[in-house]
C-alpha cells in the first residue's frame, strides 16, 4: 500500500483545497504505459473513477487508477520543495 510522507499529506491537502473540487475531491494519479514505460499523470478530481483505489491519510485524498496503484504499491510518496514550487518523488519504503 502506498504511504505518504508528512510533507506530501500537507501539499495534497493544500492542492485539493485550492483546486475547488469539493468535499469528496482528491488528487487523482493515473498511469500511462507506452513501450514498456509507465508515466504517472496527476490531476484534480471531484471523485474517484470506478475501479480507483482511494488512499486517505489525515485529510489528504488520492485516487489511484489500476496502473498507478500497481506502480505505487509499497512505495512512499514524498514532496521536495524548490523555492516557489515542489516536486513529488516516489521512494522505496524504508524498514
Amino acid at each position: 500500500m502506498l504511504e505518504l510522507s508528512a510533507q506530501a499529506v500537507e501539499v495534497i491537502r493544500d492542492i485539493v483545497a485550492e483546486g475547488g473540487v469539493g468535499p469528496d475531491g482528491g488528487l487523482r494519479i493515473s498511469g500511462v504505459g507506452e513501450d514498456g514505460e509507465t508515466a504517472l499523470d496527476f490531476e484534480l478530481a471531484e471523485a474517484p473513477v470506478v475501479g480507483d483505489d482511494v488512499v486517505s491519510v489525515d485529510g489528504a485524498v488520492l485516487f489511484l487508477d489500476e496502473i498507478a496503484a500497481a506502480v505505487l504499491d509499497d512505495k512512499l510518496l514524498d514532496v521536495h520543495a524548490h523555492g516557489d514550487h515542489f516536486h513529488f518523488s516516489i521512494d522505496e519504503k524504508t524498514a
